[in-house]
């Protein structure tokens, strides 16, 4: 074949594309094992060529597995480390750890991993929070001198003796942090403002944070010239009402300038009579966060925000490069949500028959807008200007388009979206049934 006649080096280069990213290693149906299954002469150059083995995925199923399977799970663990040679390592450890009793399984397989750990260039952990209780006691920060990026989803069951700061994270070299815990253990705003300051070559971060800003004399703002990805979770109860403070200050202690993709999701506790009051005060200093960044923003996702027609509107409204909006509020709300009339109506395009020069109202509110998602009760939505929207958009630069609602849209809407779909356009409408 004429893969056999190109140089082995070019052919290993071919085969490093082939894996996903964290290939599973007790999967015989990923690559490498799959490429090292075609011939003698396949199986001698991936069983050779370390790169391909230092990518990997290790799936934990809790108490569920037998002694024989973790042994044996052990076994290819270490057969994939020794294969990898020197090569930088990245791993994912899913651990699904059922139940309020800890079990320390991963602690057998981290000891494995830790020999290897000056080789750890990107490591996720996504299992209960005690999982990683005994880690810090035997890393160093000289040991961690490849890390590049960590991604920590820690639920429970907990460990009172599990605490990030005694890992001894080398923060001044990661690009990337994906930080999210259970709600009793979650960082401060002040907290996260205290890992970004030390984090300064961030291109890209994930963290949930207590909607309180903590405790922090420090006013200095917190410069991330290379951040260009930000999702913030922000949570808790908030029987003070000071969790819209709290995040515009954090947001203000920022400076990014190159800032291309922001998503914020507040999942804040309080009383229902109160919601949207204490956001309005802020609301101005939100708006100006958000245009701070318009010339380079390209992606705003907002969930849950208790927020008015207008004042989406007035985010929205000179963010001339944003390409990818995704809006999600309540599916079932007693009152009117702000996808109203108004909003639809400021993001339909004009034709050319009711304002001379076609889209000129499209040129003024999102030109650049090529995605679409909203997640909205469907009882206060008006179809038809829905419908309108997306047609006229699907004119301009719109291809992405995703409504998601509960009991879902008109059979008439359905049909014109599945009319725009057949045309090569990803449009799709999900609903949730609830019974």
């Amino acid at each position: 074949t004429l893969l056999n006649r190109l140089p082995l080096e070019i052919v290993a280069e071919i085969f490093s594309h082939c894996p996903p990213d964290f290939p599973r290693i007790d999967s015989l149906v990923v690559p490498p094992l799959t490429l090292a299954l075609v011939c003698k002469t396949w199986h001698h150059l991936v069983t050779n060529t370390a790169r391909l083995w230092s990518c990997f995925e290790l799936a934990l199923e809790g108490t569920g597995s037998s002694q024989w399977e973790d042994n044996e799970m052990k076994r290819i663990l270490q057969l994939w480390l020794s294969r990898s040679g020197q090569s930088p390592l990245s791993f994912r450890i899913i651990y699904d750890s059922p139940g309020s009793a800890l079990d320390l399984r991963s602690a057998e397989f981290f000891k494995i991993l830790l020999p290897h750990a000056p080789r750890w260039q990107h490591f996720q952990f996504h299992g209960p929070g005690g999982g990683l209780a005994l880690l810090p006691d035997q890393l160093s920060q000289t040991s961690l001198q490849a890390l590049k990026s960590i991604s920590f989803r820690l639920g429970k069951p907990w460990n009172a003796d599990f605490n990030l700061s005694r890992f001894n994270i080398p923060w001044s070299q990661l690009s990337a942090l994906d930080l999210q815990s259970d709600q009793d253990h979650v960082h401060s705003l002040g907290g996260c403002l205290t890992i970004l300051s030390a984090a300064k070559q961030l291109t890209s971060c994930t963290l949930n944070a207590n909607c309180r800003l903590g405790i922090s004399r420090n006013t200095e703002r917190v410069v991330l010239p290379w951040l260009k990805s930000l999702k913030l979770i922000i949570q808790g109860d908030d029987s003070a009402g000071v969790a819209e403070t709290s995040l515009l200050s954090f947001l203000e202690r920022l400076s990014m300038t190159d800032l291309r993709a922001f998503s914020l999701e507040w999942l804040v506790n309080r009383r229902e009579d109160d919601t949207g009051s204490r956001w309005q005060a802020v609301h101005p200093r939100f708006t100006h966060f958000i245009h701070s960044s318009a010339t380079s923003l390209k992606s705003l996702g907002l969930a849950y925000l208790p927020l008015r027609d207008h004042e989406i509107i007035g985010c929205l409204d000179g963010l001339p490069s944003l390409t990818s909006l995704d809006l999600k509020f309540a599916l079932s709300s007693h009152e009117p949500g702000p996808i109203t009339d108004d909003f639809l109506q400021h993001l339909t395009p004009r034709s050319p028959s009711a304002l001379h020069g076609a889209r000129r109202n499209a040129a003024e509110c999102l030109p650049s807008l090529e995605t679409l998602k909203l997640q909205c009760s469907e009882k206060y939505l008006n179809q038809a200007m829905l419908l309108s929207l997306v047609e006229g958009r699907a004119d301009d630069k719109l291809r992405v388009f995703q409504i998601f609602t509960m009991k879902g849209l008109t059979k008439e809407s359905r049909e014109r979206i599945a009319l725009l779909k057949g045309r090569g356009f990803d449009f799709s409408t999900l609903t949730l049934n609830v019974r």
